[in-house]
This record gives structure tokens, sequence and C-alpha cells, in this order.
């Protein structure tokens, strides 16, 4: 395998995975996550 071969199989697969990174993140836009600091956090009250 020459150079050339191995640089656009190694451009190929990072293209493919950017392509891939961008669809997810536009079908996610649909469902937004929750808000990490939304306050939705279970607490655990400590009795002496």
């Amino acid at each position: 395998m020459n150079t050339n071969t191995l640089a656009a199989a190694v451009i190929g697969f990072l293209l493919g995975g950017l392509t891939v990174s961008i669809a997810a993140e536009l079908e996610d836009d649909d469902h937004p996550a929750p808000e990490h600091g939304s306050g939705m956090h279970q607490t655990v009250d400590q009795q002496p």
C-alpha cells in the first residue's frame, strides 16, 4: 500500500466520522437533553 492510498483511507475515515457526528447532532435537536444543573438530582436525607 503506498502513502497516497493510506492518506486517502485516513481522510475518508475522518470525513465519515464527521458526517455521522453531524447527523447525530442534527437528529438530537428534536429531543433536547436535560441540562445538568436543572435541580432534578435526587438527594438523600441523612438523619442523625
